[in-house]
């Protein structure tokens, strides 16, 4: 028997339910708003483009804010659990109009990573300046010394592709993934093309300072310099000695000109070596090199 204070109303029209993340999107809007993060997005993060269109980038911060949000597996999936609710997505972030995904795919592949930088160290600095953790965390030696772990790790994954016909009556294959993959080295996994991305932990608090990709074997270099250059204005920012921060790093960079780069800036840093038989700790503080062999 229904309970009196339950209401069953059943119509023969569709009526989408909202999506279980709204509340989260709704939530996550509000803080935006409320700490002026969206109005520093608007004016300070600039994307010059021609034939934009109606939109901003601030509506394309938005859709890959709820993206993140949500779970979905994929933008697809995304779009079409949000396309009954579009209008009242965009206006908890104050805008009118949901970009297209063919919009949102022309945009991510035009954006420049001078932009791509502003709106990290945008981010970066809001939530800095908020502090949601007590403590930085750390880690003590023996001797009473307390480091800051920073986990620095190169990843990489394959994409496959399906083998496409190629005759003189056919025009040449396109594959859209050759924007953003290239021949590489895969390891143990399955595929033709390979993307590598570079992540940056803090590795007590688990926040996500920033990340780097490249397609193929991508620049692990260059990639690891911009690395450096957040850990040192992390650092800085939360008034820590550059001495006593420790990057861990795994075996990519377990040779002597990535190591350099780290010992350069001031930091200290734990590798595996390529030879993958000895770990490598190396302190600026303690002046010393620790070799551990593993066997």
């Amino acid at each position: 028997m229904t309970h009196a204070t339950v209401t069953i109303q059943i119509t023969s029209e569709s009526k989408p339910s909202t999506p279980s993340w709204m509340g989260e999107v709704a939530a996550f809007a509000q803080i935006l708003e409320h700490t002026g993060t969206l109005k520093v997005v608007q004016n300070q993060v600039r994307f010059a483009r021609a034939r934009f269109g109606h939109y901003d980038l601030i509506d394309f911060v938005a859709v890959l804010i709820g993206y993140i949000l949500s779970g979905e597996p994929t933008l697809l999936a995304f779009y079409e659990r949000l396309a009954p609710f579009a209008e009242p997505f965009m206006a908890l972030f104050g805008r009118n109009r949901l970009p297209h995904r063919s919009t949102l795919s022309r945009f991510l592949a035009a954006l420049d990573p001078a932009s791509v930088e502003g709106l990290r160290s945008l981010f970066q600095k809001d939530w800095l300046a908020r502090k949601p953790f007590p403590s930085a965390g750390g880690l003590f030696d023996r001797r009473g010394a307390e480091f800051l772990v920073i986990d620095v790790d190169g990843t990489r994954q394959a994409a496959r592709q399906r083998a496409l016909p190629q005759t003189e009556a056919l025009p040449a294959p396109h594959r859209r993934f050759d924007q953003v993959c290239a021949p590489g080295y895969q390891g143990r996994k399955r595929g033709e093309v390979v993307r590598t991305r570079t992540v940056i932990l803090q590795a007590h608090t688990h926040q996500l300072l920033g990340t780097f990709g490249g397609p193929g074997n991508g620049d692990y270099r260059g990639e690891l310099r911009q690395a450096i250059r957040v850990i040192t204005s992390y650092a800085t920012q939360l008034e820590l000695s550059s001495a006593f921060i420790l990057v861990r790093l795994d075996g990519l960079y377990g040779d002597a000109a990535p190591l350099l780069d780290i010992l350069s800036a001031g930091l200290g840093v734990i590798t595996r070596s390529r030879a993958y038989h000895e770990a490598r700790i190396w302190s600026r503080s303690s002046r010393h090199l620790l070799v551990l062999q593993i066997t």
